[in-house]
């Protein structure tokens, strides 16, 4: 099977639109807004893992983006505005590197570069080639990740005063697959090896503490399993981003609200401004991820209504359902975010949009963006309990108590 075949034949489609929605956002974002802090406006992108650069579906013939395509489409829109968004696509796969650079050398018009051979490999001499630029990584491996020496040394630790920021989609489920050998016994074929494999991702064997502890193993078997790997995979970030100095974002992604995550699409970054520019690109992309499984959702019933005429009368009444869904879902951002400030405010500290974004959100963050945030805050003075919210953007203001 093929990497492209694997793409659609795996059912990651509806995963696929949330972790692009967000990349493509948050990387016209980047470049637009560090490109100032540059010599001739350039700016870096690098990915890793970056696969074929679109994705032909071998049964309808559809073409989907790959995380190159994204790029070069970025790109070439940043360069009609005076940007240069330099791009590194790396690719171990023999035939999805020739796809790729097949894909680079007809797209790129000069603003992209294929190279082959594992991501570990090519990222320092890569992040070299990037001195005075602002650089965005995107780490997107099928499995196994960068260990946290490589991430925190040769991405995050780059030594150059322009702005370094790390994309990296960590895989829970491989985390769950890999840890979970440590329950079979000693002697199971490959087990020790597979072990020293998730040692040298984690960067050490203290996951193994967790995946034995008294809380895991008294999890329900179903559920062990998943709970031991997000454990793991929330103490791998918090080392990150203890030992870089940054902050770090993580976004669940998933195939449906109801299903377990398959991944944290996490962002690492030194300025705690972007995280406001994070969450706006995130919880847009989330919007668009339930609108396409609104119209996948669409699509079923109405193949279902050609095949068994007469069995819904109506159509447009599931519409008319997930329009209300979407609505609540907008006023249950709104209503989290009042409970949030006033749960976080204090008369003599207010609240920094800056740098408390989870203290102001609270359960919204990710779903709630500006615009929720702005009518909280305009119930809450109405209300009497904050003063009325500035205008213009909200992303470096402070809210303070009535």
């Amino acid at each position: 099977m093929t990497a492209n075949e694997k793409f659609f034949d795996d059912d990651k489609k509806a995963a696929a639109v949330l972790k692009h929605g967000v990349l493509r956002r948050y990387l016209a974002k980047f470049s637009g807004a560090t490109s100032s802090t540059s010599s001739g406006k350039r700016v870096a992108y690098i990915d890793g893992y970056a696969g074929e650069g679109e994705y032909v579906n071998p049964r309808s013939g559809v073409t989907s983006e790959g995380s190159p395509a994204i790029a070069l489409r970025i790109a070439s829109d940043q360069a009609a505005v005076g940007i240069t968004l330099s791009c590194t696509f790396i690719e171990k796969d023999a035939d999805a590197f020739a796809a790729l650079e097949s894909f680079v050398s007809s797209h790129a018009v000069g603003s992209g570069r294929a190279l082959q051979g594992d991501a570990r490999d090519h990222l320092s001499i890569v992040m070299q080639s990037c001195v005075g630029m602002p650089a965005l990584v995107f780490i997107d491996p099928f499995g196994r990740g960068p260990d946290v020496v490589v991430t925190v040394k040769t991405i995050l630790g780059r030594d150059d005063a322009r702005p370094t920021e790390l994309l990296l989609n960590l895989s829970i489920q491989a985390i769950r697959r890999i840890g979970a050998r440590i329950w079979e016994a000693e002697e199971a074929t490959g087990r020790e090896a597979t072990l020293a494999g998730l040692d040298e991702w984690m960067g050490g064997d203290w996951w193994r503490d967790i995946y034995t502890s008294d809380e895991i193993l008294s999890t329900p078997e179903a559920d062990r399993a998943h709970a031991a790997a997000t454990a793991v995979a929330a103490t791998y970030v918090r080392k990150i981003a203890d030992a870089a100095g940054c902050a770090a974002y993580a976004v669940p992604i998933r195939r449906k609200p109801s299903d377990k995550e398959l991944f944290w699409l996490t962002l690492f970054c030194p300025r705690t401004l972007a995280l406001w520019h994070f969450n706006e690109v995130v919880s847009l992309a989330l919007k668009e991820w339930r609108g396409f499984l609104a119209d996948v959702e669409l699509a079923e019933l109405e193949r279902t209504e050609m095949e068994t005429p007469g069995l819904f009368s109506n159509i447009s009444e599931l519409q008319g359902i997930q329009q209300a869904d979407e609505r609540q879902i907008d006023r249950d951002a709104v209503d989290d975010i009042k409970a949030s400030v006033l749960k976080n405010l204090r008369s003599n500290s207010p609240l920094s949009t800056r740098s408390d974004l989870q203290a102001i959100f609270g359960p919204a963050l990710g779903v709630g963006r500006e615009t929720h945030l702005r009518t909280a805050w305009k119930e809450l003075s109405a209300e009497g309990h904050v003063l009325p919210a500035p205008t213009g953007k909200l992303q470096n203001v402070m809210i303070h108590r009535a």
